[in-house]
């Protein structure tokens, strides 16, 4: 490995290796006064609180307690002076580790300098590429009549109503049905296969295959038996064995039902949230609309830019963030995966490690990228802002802000997590703003 250089410093003396672009290897030196001085400190407190035989307490000769508590001593000393020693090497070496350091070859004897390495890992150094006119393609954020037709049908839709149908009208797509139905397999009832009050819109297609269009054509009071079959996604479920196993449903029509839609006026208006008339709410929705795309393409504008930066510039990564980056989209993965009822295998585990790998190692370039750049605008953020971003979420998790933040505080890392992210995004948006924007092709 190369030799970089040696350095005194005061009491202590130290030799920086590099190893990789970002590793360091140091070997530290204590002096042999500083080592005896801290043996003679730990005994004496050792020979205070113990009792020799034959001596008062406090007493005793140091040797005897040197002998009696050598393990104790050594630990103690060793304890107090590798923390505080490193730290000083590092800090007057003007390194900033971003981890613990990995520490070895220790060798300590009381009268002798102790020595040990320290193998630490380290940012890169690498220059940053022109980020003053990066070029975009310049998204749409216009908000179109069909745009607000759809969010007028969903709450149109929210707020129909049912009512039934005269007695004798055939069933058809679209109408709804109330049932009881019972299942069997093989002539005997499916466990957790019988349902009474159903409720089903015919055509939904949310029930088994073949099940709704057996019903069609039907009325309020029939009976149905229905021959159909349990879908191969059953060896997904606890009743794993009913896949592709022929099915028989008997099937009471207790009630037909037709959907009612409030008319598109002023009084629906008021139904939704309190508008005053039918164009107010129009005209609310096309706000919000515009906002939430907006909001979307500068989301997809900071991916834009992030990515042209990763991809524009090559340097070494520390593979020890990388690691930490992987276990946490892992344990996220499993989260996520958790929710749902699901563990991931040991298997699975392996394969999402090989697909997230990649990932993981662009994360950490696009961090990297970004602080440095953070740094060279002075970039930063305030209280306010992070109080701001926790009032947001709790909004958004329909919790009180005073008690999420109280959460949040007593969890380590997470509120720094937090302000880290608002830097990143302020970053990305300065880089935005003196972007050149070219019109789609």
């Amino acid at each position: 490995m190369p030799y970089i250089k040696e350095k005194r410093f005061k009491l202590v003396k130290v030799d920086i290796q590099e190893t990789t672009p970002t590793q360091r290897v140091l070997k530290i030196e204590v002096p042999a006064e500083e080592v005896s001085q801290e043996f003679q400190r730990v005994s004496s407190g050792i020979n205070k609180r113990v009792r020799i035989p034959g001596f008062r307490p406090g007493k005793a000769p140091l040797n005897i307690i040197e002998k009696n508590y050598k393990s104790e001593i050594e630990e103690d000393v060793l304890r107090k002076l590798i923390p505080d020693y490193y730290r000083k090497a590092i800090k007057d070496a003007g390194i900033t580790p971003i981890d613990l350091p990995q520490v070895e070859n220790v060798n300590l004897n009381k009268d002798a300098p102790l020595t040990f390495t320290a193998k630490v890992e380290i940012r890169p150094k690498f220059d940053v590429m022109p980020y003053d006119s990066i070029e975009l393609e310049k998204k749409d954020v216009s908000v179109v009549k069909d745009d607000v037709d759809k969010v007028i049908d969903s709450l149109r839709e929210r707020l129909s109503t049912l009512e039934n149908y005269e007695d004798g009208h055939i069933i058809e797509n679209g109408d709804f049905v109330i049932i009881d139905s019972e299942g069997f397999a093989d002539g005997k009832p499916v466990e957790n296969g019988k349902v009474e009050g159903y409720l089903m819109e015919i055509g939904s297609k949310g029930f088994i295959e073949g099940f709704e269009e057996k019903i069609k054509g039907c009325k309020k009071g029939d009976s149905a038996e229905i021959k159909t079959n349990f879908p191969d996604t059953h060896q997904n479920n606890q009743n794993k064995e009913l896949a592709g196993k022929e099915a028989v449903f008997k099937v009471n029509i207790k009630e037909v039902k037709k959907k009612i839609l409030p008319n598109l006026d002023d009084e629906f208006a008021k139904d939704v949230g309190g508008f005053a008339n039918f164009d107010e709410l129009k005209k609310k929705i096309e706000e919000d609309l515009k906002l939430q795309k907006e909001a979307m393409n500068r989301e997809s504008y900071r991916r834009d830019v992030l990515k042209k930066l990763v991809d524009g510039m090559s340097f070494d990564v520390s593979p020890v963030m990388v690691e930490k980056e992987l276990r946490h989209m892992l344990y996220n993965a499993k989260q996520r995966g958790q929710q749902y009822g699901k563990t991931i295998s040991g298997d699975e585990e392996e394969k999402l490690k090989k697909e997230y790998e990649p990932i993981a190692l662009e994360r950490v370039k696009g961090y990297l990228i970004l602080d440095v750049i953070a740094e060279k605008e002075n970039v930063s953020v305030s209280n306010e802002e992070v109080d701001a971003e926790v009032r947001k979420m709790a909004v958004s998790m329909n919790q009180d802000p005073n008690e999420l933040r109280k959460y949040i505080m007593s969890k380590e890392g997470v509120l720094e997590n937090i302000a880290g992210r608002l830097r990143e995004d302020k970053t990305l948006d300065l880089i935005i703003s003196k972007a050149i924007f070219k019109e789609a092709a």
